[in-house]
């Protein structure tokens, strides 16, 4: 109290909210600390009644009272200083049926706790005796008329009476020769009045027709009797089915949560979702969020794996099926500002609930908030003995990295130290495509050419045109222009069947034969390039064709040199199996049965791979000496 009324000394008013019939003025204030409170200033001459309201409020303290500050006399009256409160006629139209039954629970409880503990009545429960605070409860005010059940003598109740709410007074008291009431009936004054208060706001509740009935009825019979001693003790409608609803229950087992049991709290936890998500979102978000964001709730792992998650995370679509409670503007409203006071909370488990969900809510912090407010606090972490902690710590500033970025995160020198090398796939295409054979040219689309006259399909068959022994088989010799027939034959070909190894063969550029010079060869610069039709006679032809079909990617770019060379056969050695690595290979015979004649597919498979020789040909080879007799192969032709 001490440190209450020295904080106090300064008292900023600021709107007047009410003036009460008895004379009294509210006005909205600010103490010197910057905290709300809320001032009632007496007219002068009432300093009795002033300090016997706030002795009353010293000594009673309950949830559902007004909250007492201090009391000081200034020029114009006496400042009566209380927490911030509203007025309830101001706010009750605004007030959603579920949070006016949830008030008139508080108006209820607080009656109960004057009535049972204090031995104390009231005098005057009416709404100008009723404020709202800021989290939404209903506090019980007014205590300049409470008195002692033994002093509520005709005399007190008649001084009052100016103070008092005429619809509210009961109908014993308006008698001539009404007499104080017995303790146990003491309650009855306020019971009276309460019931007063209920009727008058029962059509601003939404309940059914059949509950509606059975309320009123209790009422008339119960607390709106005209015999006192008929009148029921307000501590029996605590239980009354009126209060029984949703949000009231998870209010009470709130408050009442350190009392429960583990097995209570689990089952309470586990289907609280089902329960929330049938309530208005503003009631939600005003009533409910502060009691469910707080250290105790963070305290039970049930609440942090079924009904957390779904709380601090917003809607992000009102038509979809979401099971987040709150939308983002309700969230901003509540949600934040509850998270930033938690923040600052010097608690392990809180901490680590906060840090595993940093992810869901951090984007919605404005970077102010984060920078000053959210950050600081994180880094705390890092300086705990926890491994744990520390863990979760640097998992959260990797969060806020993104949002912050690393130099705010991690502040310090920085520099390059990884470079970035990964290779670039989509331009090796264009410079060395795989497809690309050296040598072998193939057409943009990975197919083979067909030919207009036909040619051999790799299969054996022959094509039309070459079955008929019509088609050409050299290029138009009138032609004026230069031709350059190429023919490319693979390095490497797999070893034929008559067994005489591997003959590589080299590509070498024919030259061009003009139509005024007989057996001219002429090397040109920019030749006109034809490909060679096929021909199973010439085995350059044969060994063109397998390099157009299916030409190894890895061969070597053949070299270009002396004319003639590349018939040249080049008898390559035989690699030699380990014969440790058969160990069975000296008890298989060796048989080698004699070689069929080859059949006609059987030959044109073989020669693919070879160069086979002609009869024209001579199999040693041309000399250095001798010319190349080219009327020998087609001069019939030229």
């Amino acid at each position: 109290m001490g440190s209450e009324s020295s904080a106090l000394r300064g008292v900023v008013l600021e709107e007047q909210l009410l003036t009460l019939p008895s004379g009294i003025t509210m006005f909205s204030a600010l103490l010197q600390d910057g905290k709300a409170a809320s001032v009632f200033v007496h007219k002068q001459g009432n300093e009795d009644k002033v300090k016997k309201a706030a002795k009353h409020l010293k000594t009673l303290r309950h949830p559902c009272l007004l909250r007492f500050l201090t009391c000081s006399l200034q020029d114009g009256g006496v400042h009566l200083v209380t927490e911030r409160v509203q007025p309830l006629e101001r706010l009750l139209d605004g007030l959603s049926p579920e949070e006016i039954c949830a008030g008139l629970y508080d108006l209820l409880q607080a009656l109960v706790f004057l009535h049972d503990r204090g031995q104390s009545s009231h005098n005057n429960v009416c709404m100008s005796s009723v404020f709202v605070s800021e989290d939404g409860h209903w506090k019980l005010g007014g205590m300049e008329t409470v008195c002692k059940f033994s002093e509520a003598t005709p005399e007190f109740l008649g001084s009052i009476r100016m103070v008092r709410e005429s619809g509210a007074v009961p109908p014993e008291e308006k008698v001539e020769d009404f007499r104080t009431l017995p303790d146990h009936h003491a309650h009855a004054r306020d019971a009276f009045s309460f019931g007063v208060m209920v009727e008058t706001l029962l059509p601003l509740l939404q309940v059914s027709e059949e509950l509606s009935k059975s309320l009123t009825s209790m009422l008339r019979a119960g607390l709106l009797t005209s015999d006192p001693a008929c009148r029921l003790p307000l501590s029996s409608l605590l239980t009354h089915e009126f209060f029984r609803n949703d949000f009231l229950d998870i209010v009470n087992f709130l408050k009442s949560l350190t009392l429960k049991t583990e097995e209570e709290k689990n089952e309470f936890f586990k289907f609280l979702l089902d329960r929330v998500q049938g309530l208005p979102e503003d009631l939600i978000a005003a009533r409910l969020v502060p009691k469910l964001l707080n250290s105790l709730v963070f305290a039970e792992p049930t609440a942090v794996k079924s009904f957390l998650p779904h709380l601090l995370r917003p809607k992000k679509d009102r038509a979809a099926g979401d099971d987040c409670l709150l939308s983002e503007t309700s969230y901003r409203r509540c949600v934040l500002p509850q998270l930033l006071k938690l923040f600052k909370v010097n608690e392990e488990h809180v901490r680590m609930v906060l840090l595993s969900q940093l992810h869901v809510f951090a984007t919605f912090f404005s970077h102010e908030e984060l920078r000053n407010h959210v950050l600081p606090q994180v880094l705390l972490g890092m300086r705990d003995t926890s491994d744990s902690l520390v863990a979760m710590t640097l998992q959260s500033l990797a969060v806020l990295v993104p949002l912050l970025g690393a130099q705010v995160v991690v502040g310090g020198e920085r520099s390059k130290v990884f470079k970035r090398t990964t290779p670039n796939f989509s331009k090796s295409a264009e410079v060395t495509p795989e497809s690309e054979c050296p040598g072998v040219a193939l057409p943009l689309n990975g197919f083979r050419q067909q030919r207009e006259t036909g040619q051999e399909d790799g299969r054996g068959g022959v094509a039309p045109g070459r079955a008929g022994g019509v088609a050409e088989d050299w290029p138009d010799w009138s032609d004026a222009d230069e031709v350059q027939i190429t023919i490319r034959t693979p390095v490497d070909g797999p070893q034929d069947t008559s067994g005489e190894g591997h003959r590589p063969e080299e590509e070498e550029p024919w030259d061009d034969f003009e139509d005024d010079e007989v057996a001219a060869l002429k090397l040109s610069s920019a030749p006109k390039t034809v490909a060679a039709p096929p021909s199973r006679d010439a085995s350059w032809d044969v060994g063109w064709e397998q390099a157009r079909d299916g030409g190894d990617a890895r061969n070597a770019k053949p070299k270009v040199s002396g004319l003639g060379e590349e018939f040249t056969i080049a008898v390559k050695k035989r690699q030699e199996r380990d014969p440790e690595l058969d160990f069975f290979a000296d008890m298989v015979p060796d048989i080698k049965p004699s070689c069929p004649a080859p059949s006609r597919e059987t030959l044109a498979l073989a020669t693919k791979f070879a160069a086979a020789e002609s009869a024209e040909v001579d199999s040693e080879g041309w000399g250095d000496t001798d010319d190349l007799n080219w009327d020998e192969f087609g001069g019939d032709r030229l």
